[in-house]
């Protein structure tokens, strides 16, 4: 599935970050220190369903996807700050995505996932959400 919809809709909706990118600019970040508040958007994977046609095509695809979250508190280095300065930005990517279908021609709308801790090092919070879309792969 091609991501650019979910990353342009990410940039469009989402305020008061100071990167909202792909996993290529999280690639570029390296060891540096990312920006804080930050966001990326990662593939994750996809499965498809068999073909339940003869003659022609139609497959269910499950696509996961990744927002990964960067937040820096230095005001608490056990991290509870941070911890508390990400809620509010989860909810807006939340806001931003589920419900929302890429592609309403070939897919339904995004669902949460769930979400987990990446890493908490140098006051730097790294969380990730994954979300989840249904498309289609139909025979023209």
């Amino acid at each position: 599935m091609d991501l650019a919809p979910i990353l342009a809709r990410l940039k469009s909706q989402l305020t008061g970050f100071k990167t909202v990118g792909s996993a290529v600019d999280l690639e570029a970040l390296g060891a540096s220190v990312a920006a804080s508040p930050s966001c990326y958007l990662l593939p994750m994977a996809e499965s498809a369903e068999d073909n339940r046609l003869l003659g022609a095509f139609e497959q269910r695809v499950n696509v996961t996807f990744s927002v990964v979250l960067a937040v820096s508190n230095k005001r608490d280095a056990g991290g509870s700050a941070a911890m508390g300065d990400l809620e509010p930005l989860r909810a807006l990517v939340r806001a931003a995505l589920i419900g929302w279908p890429p592609d309403p021609a070939i897919g339904e709308p995004v669902r949460f996932a769930g979400g987990h801790l990446l890493r908490f090092e140098n006051a730097l919070l790294w969380w990730m959400d994954e979300f989840r879309v249904t498309t289609y792969l139909r025979s023209p």
